[in-house]
């Protein structure tokens, strides 16, 4: 098995997790089937159980209703027995006339004779309306002493009245029931004492006792059922007078009846922790007192008892039941569950990219049709990862490999190097020219061809073990290693050799250039990123040159760290005051006097010192704060121009715009309110544009001149003759004046050729009706040419360098230019302030 482990999916094979065990597919099947197998045993053992449980019951409510009916029979008999016994003696002559003459001695010799003859446990006579006149006693103990105890008060009345009633009217003379007399449950007989009309009532009461019981219990059933004898009182409560049960279930009974009164059909009573089923039997008895009852039990758990031992085997044959299935359901588990785990460990297979080994089919049923899905799966995962892969390293339209695929290249070709010693190797970055147009012109499906034509042409022409690579839209990559530039410089010379012929596109030969962008390691770099973005930066000099290709070179990088270290700065230059205004004299050549100074800022930066335009200018306009430098060196001329008009310098500032300036219209509105709060007259500002600048967009361009002219700020062209701009568009500009790059005034002494520009130039802008200003006198020869020529003003190291304010008013008061000498000065002799600059 191959791949991460440390996920737990189950048990053999795998790390142990909390849990885990609980989380396999095999462990919840055998937890599934076992877990039915037990439902399935309890249920049936639970069926069973009730089965019993229902058919104990059954019977044992048949034998309570069967003891109930022999109970009924017993007490027929018993009645029978006293009645005769009584009848016997009420017939008996002696015993009446004992009665009729009140012989007490003989009735109660009488009576002890009959209750030891019949075993009555109490006799009571009464006279003929029903008062008591002798009762042997509530209790066997006093029947046995032979005690004589009247009921209640003397002459009490008998509390049965209904019964000798029934006795008058029965035809046999006599009335039987179950009474409760004095806490105890009777078998009562009343019969009268004839002569020959009833001349006193005898009634005859056998206790219904625990022997009764006990009796009753071993002639009711086959089955041990209880019995017991009881009656309740009028709040419900209680009395228990016999029963076959021990004293405390006994006791427990008439708590339990005192609380709730069973019906007369079966029900199930708890006796400590045994559950009896009970049946109530009224004894049917007199309306007057309590009613007695015979409760009928029978015990469920000596019922059960026989049942036992098969609730063991029941036990037992469930348990084997039990392991047998659970040995069962872990083999098909197991069995079930090992394709599966087959399945499992090849998709983690699939997870780590191993796609070689396959699943085995070793089944004809669905697992085995799934292990063979399964591996088809994997062949195309692989296939397709293949083609993904090629894809992301990949171009599509040429096939060549891509950015990616070339980084990884050079990072790989780097790692030799370094490994190998080897000594060098060149990035080449090639950017296709002019393939917009052809897109736009002849369609992206022209513009594909032409790249795959030419990367065909690179792989077949250039130096083997180079690696070519399209690396963007129209730019293709090429790495290099060599061992000097010799072999470096030879395969450039046959990449542009490529773009030195046309090449057909759908029947059209079309002119294709290139620009070769250079960067060699470990010269310009340790990394590829590195490399390219070199090569990168070299190939955009090529294009702003106009070069077929160029080698990376550091100070023309305008990427590099620290110009854009230098962006951040800028700001915080201005709002630290970090910038200053350096001023250069224009001397109006006719008289030799400065009449103009141009304001030129540096940047005088903490830790680089002192800079010159060409050196944050441009980032200005890249970040988009050239307005805040402009706004600054506006303000900051202004206030020089103020401050210079008090002193009683006549001088005029000229101040440069760049093309973004001119894109602010609201330029104009700023100068005037600068103009106005420091009191400056218009006329004492010359705004300096390039010709590059205007046509960079001249109808926005125009705006802004026309506002400044009308504001009476003199305009001029700088640079003039640099530019593209044509004599008509000049003639429609609102300038003052021309200003001749001072490109073809430096050498203009020694050569014949930009004099000719240069008199042209000024003839030109005279017919045009402009002023013309030369900048970049070295020389005094060159100052005279001008002055020939009619040039009004000139400029340049000569005359003087820019100076700071300070530097500047000093040269305005005591050079040969000043105004203050009221002469014209030697314009044959270099002044001192020139030669030392």
């Amino acid at each position: 098995m191959t791949g991460d482990r440390s996920k737990s999916v189950g048990w053999t094979g795998y790390t142990w997790e909390p849990n885990a065990v609980f989380k396999s597919f095999q462990t919840r099947l055998v937890l599934f089937f076992v877990a039915l197998f037990a439902v399935v045993e309890v249920v049936t053992f639970l069926a069973v159980q009730n089965g019993i449980r229902i058919t104990i019951d059954q019977q044992a409510q048949d034998q309570l209703l069967k003891t109930r009916g022999i109970l009924e029979r017993q007490i027929a008999a018993t009645t029978d027995d006293l009645a005769q016994g009584t009848a016997i003696l009420a017939t008996d002559f002696g015993f009446r006339q004992a009665v009729a003459t009140a012989d007490h001695s003989t009735i109660t010799s009488a009576l002890d004779n009959l209750a030891t003859r019949i075993k009555a446990d109490r006799i009571i006579l009464m006279s003929v309306d029903g008062i008591v006149t002798t009762d042997t006693g509530a209790a066997a103990d006093a029947a046995a002493r032979g005690d004589i105890v009247t009921l209640g008060k003397a002459n009490a009345p008998f509390p049965f009245a209904a019964m000798t009633e029934a006795a008058a009217q029965a035809k046999d003379d006599r009335a039987a029931s179950i009474a409760v007399l004095d806490g105890r449950i009777y078998q009562l007989v009343v019969v009268p004492i004839l002569a020959p009309v009833p001349i006193a009532w005898i009634a005859i009461g056998l206790e219904i006792g625990n022997s009764f019981a006990a009796d009753m219990r071993s002639r009711g059933s086959t089955v041990p059922v209880d019995v017991t004898f009881g009656f309740a009182d009028d709040k419900g409560k209680w009395t228990l007078t016999a029963s076959t049960l021990a004293d405390t279930r006994r006791g427990a009974l008439a708590v339990a009846l005192s609380a709730h009164t069973p019906a007369s059909t079966p029900e199930t009573i708890t006796l400590g922790g045994d559950d009896y089923v009970t049946v109530m039997a009224p004894i049917p008895g007199p309306q007057q007192g309590s009613k007695a009852y015979a409760i009928l039990q029978y015990s469920l758990n000596l019922a059960l008892a026989p049942y036992r031992s098969l609730r063991l085997q029941l036990y037992a044959l469930a348990t084997a039941v039990f392991l047998a299935s659970l040995a069962v359901v872990a083999l098909i588990a197991r069995s079930v569950t090992k394709p599966i785990r087959r399945l499992d460990a090849a998709a983690q297979r699939i997870q780590i990219g191993q796609y070689t080994e396959k699943v085995p089919v070793l089944q004809a049923d669905e697992i085995g049709r799934l292990s063979r899905t399964f591996n088809q799966m994997m062949e195309g995962i692989a296939e397709r990862e293949d083609k993904i892969a090629f894809q992301a390293r990949h171009d599509m339209v040429t096939g060549l490999p891509n950015r990616v695929a070339f980084e990884v290249h050079v990072a790989t070709l780097l790692a030799e190097h370094t490994t190998t010693g080897q000594p060098r190797c060149s990035i080449m970055l090639l950017q296709i020219g002019r393939f917009s147009e052809i897109n736009n012109t002849l369609g992206h499906n022209i513009g594909d061809e032409l790249m795959r034509k030419l990367s065909q042409i690179l792989k077949d022409r250039v130096r083997v073990g180079t690696f070519v690579a399209r690396h963007a839209g129209n730019m293709f990559a090429i790495s290099l290693a060599h061992e000097d530039e010799a072999v470096e410089a030879v395969v450039i010379e046959r990449i542009l050799a490529i773009f030195g012929e046309p090449v057909e596109l759908d029947g059209v030969n079309v002119d294709v250039t290139a620009s070769v962008g250079v960067a060699r390691y470990p010269d310009h770099g340790l990394n590829a990123r590195t490399l390219l973005q070199h090569a990168d930066s070299a190939m955009y000099v090529a294009k702003k040159k106009g070069l077929t290709y160029a080698i990376y070179d550091a100070e023309l990088d305008p990427h590099r760290p620290e110009r854009l270290s230098m962006m951040g700065e800028l700001r915080q230059g201005l709002e630290r005051g970090q910038f200053q205004l350096y001023f250069q004299p224009k001397v109006d050549i006719a008289s030799g006097m400065i009449t103009a100074a141009e304001a030129l800022i540096r940047w005088v930066h903490p830790i680089r010192g002192f800079m010159a335009p060409d050196h944050f200018i441009p980032l200005a306009e890249q970040t988009g704060n050239i307005g805040r430098l402009t706004a600054w060196v506006l303000d900051s001329a202004v206030k020089q121009s103020r401050l210079w008009s008090d002193k009683g310098i006549d001088v005029k500032i000229a101040i440069n715009l760049s093309a973004r300036d001119l894109m602010n219209r609201h330029l104009p509105d700023t100068l005037a309110a600068h103009l106005a709060d420091y009191g400056v007259r218009h006329d004492r500002l010359i705004l300096e544009i390039t010709e590059s600048a205007i046509m960079e967009d001249p109808v926005n361009a125009l705006g802004v001149l026309n506002a400044f002219h009308a504001m009476g700020v003199t305009l001029s062209i700088d640079d003039y003759g640099t530019g593209y701009s044509s004599l008509a568009y000049l003639k429609s500009l609102p300038v003052h004046e021309i200003k001749v790059d001072k490109s073809f005034v430096m050498k203009l002494a020694s050569n014949p050729g930009d004099e000719i520009l240069v008199r042209s130039t000024i003839e030109l802008g005279h017919n045009l009706g402009l002023r013309v200003t030369a900048e970049g006198i070295e020389d005094a020869a060159s100052l005279a040419i001008l002055d020939r020529y009619g040039c009004e003003t000139g400029q340049g190291y000569y005359i003087s360098k820019p100076l700071a304010v300070a530097a500047f008013e000093a040269f305005y008061a005591d050079s040969q230019w000043s105004p203050k000498r009221n002469r014209r000065g030697d314009l044959e002799r270099p002044s001192t302030a020139a030669a030392g600059g």
